[in-house]
């Protein structure tokens, strides 16, 4: 191991640091706007988590316009935060929830209206001028909100989002949908509008109606997917000239700044930079503790022999990447099916343990008749050769051996202990930044995607279920990468691990890159989605773990090289992936 751990950990310092403050400082517009986590609660008496964004010119005396920011399904406010940073430094007071059971919400119901009837509330919010997003799902709770709350609203914007029943009014709407969205129908059939624009013959990007009684309508429809309508800059832009002409009388006050002088980016920007920043802590941090003598007897290294050519590590590679991807929709369908029968709290719960485990099993079937196939080939050749065959040293081990499931149990259960307690001293570690941002700064570590956020009482209850769910697959996993795709060592230690590491990413990741590259690419290229409906909404599963499968790949080839055994890589990955999916689903009503 190189000893520049210590100049490693203080990069990653720096480097989440340096992230932390340039996403920080783009949500506060540099000091130009306050930003706070607020708390109120719904007529049900769950409480909604929000983050409120007030320009500091925002008082009694001079209120503001204000807006509620609503995100859809398996998501959470982080995700809509482009709208947030772009109208408040407009002169908007804005108000980004988490919906009901979604991120720090309680499960219930009424959110929309809460959040309504709360920014209304506030002094420094003019209450005659009220705006709302909502994205997906949210448009859907923004509806219900304008029907239940006596707050009027002056302006609505329906992002990837649409009308299932004409609601008690409709004020300036905004109709933003990708062309190539996979829930809506609205790209290929602007007819549906009709009823909702009072107008026939609709074309895309034209103001129908009036601003000034209310009754303004506009549909656009920008190259993007449901996924990344929240961030395309043609929907944000529009965003904000809609809530200035329907809120503001389409006034340009000394305040307000063109709607295509977009920052948000740099939000995006600095989130990445500190979340890659924290997670390269980890790695020497866990360098220095395998050091420390409670973990010492941890320490070790790959077994030698048993190394396989280019050639063969892209043929098992494929097998298991086939395996990986291959088995995602038959899995998430028993998964949803077992849902009917077992009440589960979270939703979607089932279906993504359901993948995880069959696709970690099947892979640890065909993983241990590729081992036995390797092994009868090891012996054939030195009976071949004349050579005495010495199988502990071989190389080639069973699937028990690559698992590290061996030796008497009292051994091994007190370095799978060692294992856990190292890697549960990582995750605090990492946990503690991701709390130190939310508190000082109001940000989760993440780059849009989902990242690493606080976790509420309920979201950590669910982690210990999805962690034996999870330390399954990445420790099958782990067998895979470091025994029938494990190549031969180069010269130096950094250039063995690196070469490794890539190669472990480009197998796992590919699969998800190509199907998302069929879904984007595709619906980019034909201007529509070809993958339509609730299974081309399923492709989100792919766009959110793909980056964290990548990472996943990092510790599992960094923990083998350090230790020889796949456990630390399997446990470190397992809680982070227990994490990530507990803050991610949503919580039933």
């Amino acid at each position: 191991m190189p000893r520049n751990r210590y100049l490693v950990l203080i990069l990653g310092l720096l480097l989440m640091m340096s992230g932390v403050t340039l996403a920080a400082g783009t949500q506060n517009s540099f000091g130009a706007v306050a930003v706070t986590e607020v708390d109120f609660q719904a007529a049900d008496g769950s409480w909604i988590h929000s983050t409120l964004q007030r320009p500091t010119y925002a008082t009694d005396t001079n209120p503001l316009p204000g807006v509620v920011v609503i995100h859809g399904s398996l998501q959470n406010k982080e995700w809509l935060m482009a709208f947030g940073i772009e109208l408040s430094r407009r002169g908007f007071v804005v108000l980004t929830i988490d919906a009901n059971g979604h991120g720090n919400s309680d499960p219930g119901g009424g959110s929309g209206t809460a959040a309504l009837d709360y920014i209304a509330s506030l002094d420094f919010v003019d209450d005659t001028q009220i705006g709302l997003i909502g994205h997906s799902m949210g448009g859907g709770i923004s509806l219900r909100a304008m029907d239940e709350s006596p707050v009027l609203v002056r302006s609505l914007i329906l992002v990837g989002a649409g009308f299932w029943e004409m609601p008690a009014y409709v004020p300036n709407t905004l109709v933003a949908v990708g062309s190539f969205d996979s829930l809506s129908s609205y790209p290929a059939n602007l007819t549906l509008l009709e009823p909702y624009f009072n107008a026939t013959g609709i074309e895309v990007g034209v103001v129908y109606g009036s601003f000034a009684n209310n009754t303004a309508r506009k549909i656009i429809t920008p190259p993007t997917n449901h996924l990344f309508e929240t961030i395309d800059a043609t929907i944000v832009s529009e965003s904000v000239e809609w809530m200035k002409d329907s809120l503001k009388g389409g006034l340009e006050d000394e305040h307000w700044i063109p709607r295509g002088n977009l920052v948000y980016q740099f939000w995006l920007v600095g989130g990445l930079l500190s979340l890659l920043g924290v997670i390269l802590t980890a790695f020497p941090l866990i360098a220095i503790l395998l050091n420390q003598p409670v973990f010492s007897s941890l320490k070790g290294s790959p077994k030698e022999g048993g190394r396989v050519s280019n050639g063969k590590l892209l043929v098992n590679g494929g097998i298991y990447g086939i395996v990986g991807a291959g088995t995602f929709f038959p899995f998430l369908i028993i998964g949803t099916l077992l849902g009917f029968f077992i009440p589960f709290p979270q939703s979607n719960g089932l279906p993504v343990m359901a993948w995880m485990l069959g696709s970690g099993l099947l892979s640890a079937l065909i993983l241990s008749l590729l081992l036995r196939r390797q092994a009868n080939n090891h012996e054939r050749g030195q009976i071949e050769a004349g050579a005495l065959i010495d199988s502990p040293e071989s190389g080639y081990d069973g699937l028990r051996g690559v698992l590290g499931i061996t030796g008497g149990f009292n051994d091994w259960f007190s370095k799978f202990l060692r294992t856990f307690l190292l890697s549960m001293v990582i995750v605090l570690w990492l946990y503690s930044w991701t709390l130190v941002a939310d508190v000082l700064f109001a940000l989760d570590f993440r780059v849009f995607l989902p990242g690493l956020h606080d976790l509420t009482v309920m979201q950590f209850a669910m982690t210990p279920l999805y962690f034996v769910i999870f330390l399954v697959y990445f420790l099958v996993e782990g067998g895979w990468f470091t025994s029938v795709m494990l190549t031969a060592e180069k010269e130096t230690w950094t250039k063995t691990q690196v070469l490794w590491t890539l190669k472990a990413m480009f197998i796992k990741v590919l699969p998800y890159l190509i199907l998302i590259a069929v879904e984007y690419g595709g619906g980019l290229l034909a201007g529509r989605a070809v993958v339509p409906g609730m299974i081309g909404y399923s492709w989100l599963f792919f766009y959110a773990f793909a980056p964290w499968f990548a990472v996943a790949t990092v510790f599992t080839m960094f923990g083998y090289r350090l230790t020889g055994n796949r456990w630390l890589g399997a446990i470190m990955n397992a809680l982070l992936c227990a994490w990530l999916l507990a803050s991610i689903l949503s919580f039933r009503g």
